[in-house]
């Protein structure tokens, strides 16, 4: 595992700005909405702060963010993309008159560690290097209550028919339940 600091100015994003949003998520709707993501091509990274992770998610209508705690809370909050047409959207008004372009935290947020992931040059100027044991530890604390709700799901809907239906499901829940996103402009 390779981490990195967060800059400044996007960990001030993440923590002033959407951490705020956030609001509670249960086991069962983590396991009908979010959990899809891990069987998607949509680019993510995790960012650990104190104990919790954020998993930082592109995803409709912008980014989704999904906290987890060693205790096993989780919460999440989707945020709406300051790029007028994401995902192909046709803007709105208040897209067009959003002074957030500025600066994009969701591709810094996300792509930054993905681009790390695969190019060594992003590794080396941004520093990246061999996560300690204690980092690993911690990302294994915070990620362990969802890995045990994956061997339900696993169990659920190893059939292919059952899986391709859960998949569905969650990602209209996913949809429905993200909206247009917080307007954090």
């Amino acid at each position: 595992m390779q981490y990195a600091p967060v800059g400044a100015e996007d960990a001030a994003y993440l923590v002033d700005r959407v951490i705020p949003t956030l609001q509670p998520l249960t086991d069962e709707d983590y396991m009908h909405g979010p959990a899809v993501i891990l069987h998607t091509l949509a680019r993510y990274s995790y960012i650990l702060l104190g104990d919790d992770v954020y998993w930082c998610v592109e995803w409709d209508p912008g980014l989704i963010v999904i906290s987890l705690s060693p205790d096993g809370r989780l919460a999440w909050t989707a945020v709406r993309s300051p790029i007028p047409n994401f995902g192909g959207r046709t803007p709105s008004p208040q897209d067009l008159d959003d002074d957030e372009l500025a600066e994009n935290h969701t591709y810094n947020l996300v792509f930054r560690a993905w681009d790390a992931q695969f190019d060594e040059e992003y590794r080396k100027c941004d520093k990246y290097k061999r996560a300690p044991e204690s980092v690993v530890a911690l990302h294994g604390a915070a990620l362990e209550h969802v890995s045990s709700l994956g061997d339900v799901l696993q169990a659920k809907c190893s059939q292919k028919d059952a899986y391709q239906e859960w998949a569905e499901v969650c990602k209209r829940n996913l949809t429905a339940w993200a909206g247009e996103g917080h307007r954090l402009g």
